[in-house]
């Protein structure tokens, strides 16, 4: 009897001291130093500095260093090409760079799948499909997803509304949509006649920059044909509605209701919104809940704070789409782990328990409109008109940005042919071919093309 009571004294010591390993290793696995990169604009819009405490005080044993990296396209090709010659990278995990900027280093097989972390409350059914379809590619199983959407965004127009309604332009409803661009070009120029503290305001100030004129396209074609790309995966430059939306462009600023701020100043058109300068631009979702908050009344209400509210009147700036009503484009700012990464568990833990939290992801859309992609932290979101507008685009059709190597190169093509063309110094028709002609001498190949070749 005492030899089965030593027995099983020894085997109770054993399994005790197997879950004191396992427990000791788990804890383990939690310290040591973990390096995020971000986008500069990202630390406080998707406040950073509020993540990286409240992960530290989750895990006493972590660090986590928070650094910026510039986000131009080119600029992630120097990021590629360090991770390849180096054979190391600056950072564990990087948050920023759209899947058209990430295209390349995804192609060259330079980043570590997330797919045998797609479960529970980050099950792919889990996410929003307008995000999260964007960075799926073909291939091999376990290879799908080498990036993550961390925040997203849709593109319409944004308004204001106060401008709006001294106009005389919001129906019975309180609200302002366009079914043509005849009826947008009318409120513009309507618009323009008003005066702001003594100073004429501008009508329309759209996107003729880097930063988002190629989406502007994209989304008008999107809305009016339901894809901007040919069967065969290449962009339709020749689209009807592409066309007619360039020329719209150019008529706006020939009336003189529209400005060109953003030939040269990416942010022009948002800072004219948030001055009240500007009645209508047309970007990204966020601008309306940065214009709301910054023209609303109640400043204390709206400043920057651990928890954000909406401007307690209302929004000032809303939405509307582009005519065509056939679909939406969105897209996304990335997370990824580089292959040559130090501490991938670390960086896996702080994308999972930190950016893609409820608080990270509501607290980026309450205060500057960056849209939650997980359904149930949308959800979380309080009653905004705006967020009601997006989840409407959210969930019907949607199309994201196109994702070729040179994907880059064709944005800036689009957009010198652009400026060319509303400077007078060549035709739509000729704008048009000399696109067709860029897209030729491109690289084309896919993220697909590269993972289902392994």
């Amino acid at each position: 009897m005492k030899t089965l009571k030593s027995i099983l004294l020894v085997l109770f010591a054993t399994s005790l001291l197997g879950v004191l390993a396992v427990v000791s290793t788990a804890q383990d696995e939690m310290s040591g130093t973990v390096t995020v990169s971000v986008e500069a604009w990202m630390v406080e819009k998707y406040n950073m500095v509020e993540l990286e405490k409240r992960f530290e005080a989750a895990h006493p044993d972590v660090d986590v260093v928070v650094i910026t990296h510039e986000g131009l396209g080119a600029n992630y090709l120097n990021i590629f090409l360090e991770w390849a010659q180096t054979d190391a990278s600056t950072a564990d995990l990087y948050f920023g760079g759209l899947t058209s900027q990430l295209a390349p280093a995804i192609i060259d097989d330079q980043l570590i799948p997330w797919d045998d972390t797609l479960t529970d409350e980050l099950a792919p059914d889990m996410w929003i499909p307008a995000f999260l379809d964007s960075a799926h590619v073909d291939g091999v199983e376990g290879s799908n997803y080498p990036t993550l959407p961390g925040l997203g965004e849709t593109m319409n127009f944004q308004y204001n509304k106060t401008l709006f309604e001294q106009a005389g332009l919001l129906d019975a409803d309180g609200n302002f949509s366009a079914e043509t661009y005849e009826d947008l070009s009318k409120a513009a120029c309507e618009l323009a006649k008003l005066e702001v503290d003594g100073q004429a305001i501008t009508g329309l100030e759209m996107e003729y920059g880097i930063n988002f004129a190629p989406d502007t396209w994209m989304a008008a074609v999107i809305a009016a044909e339901g894809t901007y790309l040919k069967e065969d995966g290449t962009i339709n430059w020749d689209s009807a509605a592409g066309k007619q939306w360039i020329e719209f462009q150019k008529s706006i600023i020939d009336s003189g209701c529209g400005g060109t701020s953003t030939f040269t100043d990416n942010n022009g058109a948002r800072n004219g919104l948030k001055a009240g300068q500007i009645a209508i631009i047309n970007a990204s979702n966020s601008r309306s809940n940065e214009g709301s908050n910054a023209l609303c009344a109640d400043k204390d209400a709206v400043a920057i704070k651990i928890d954000p509210v909406s401007c307690p009147d209302g929004d000032v700036v809303e939405m509307f789409g582009y005519p065509g009503g056939k679909g939406v484009m969105a897209f996304s700012h990335q997370i990824y782990i580089p292959r040559v990464a130090k501490n991938v568990e670390l960086a896996r833990a702080f994308a999972r328990e930190a950016i893609l939290s409820e608080y990270g992801q509501a607290w980026g859309a309450i205060q500057f409109g960056k849209m939650p992609t997980i359904w149930a932290n949308y959800d979380a979101l309080p009653e905004n008109v705006n967020f009601d507008i997006v989840r409407a685009e959210l969930e019907g059709p949607a199309v994201g940005q196109w994702q070729y190597r040179d994907g880059q190169v064709l944005r800036q093509a689009y957009v010198d042919e652009l400026q060319l063309y509303l400077t007078d110094q060549q035709t739509v028709d000729e704008m048009i071919a000399n696109l067709n002609a860029a897209q030729a001498d491109a690289d084309l190949t896919l993220p697909a093309a590269r993972v289902m070749a392994q």
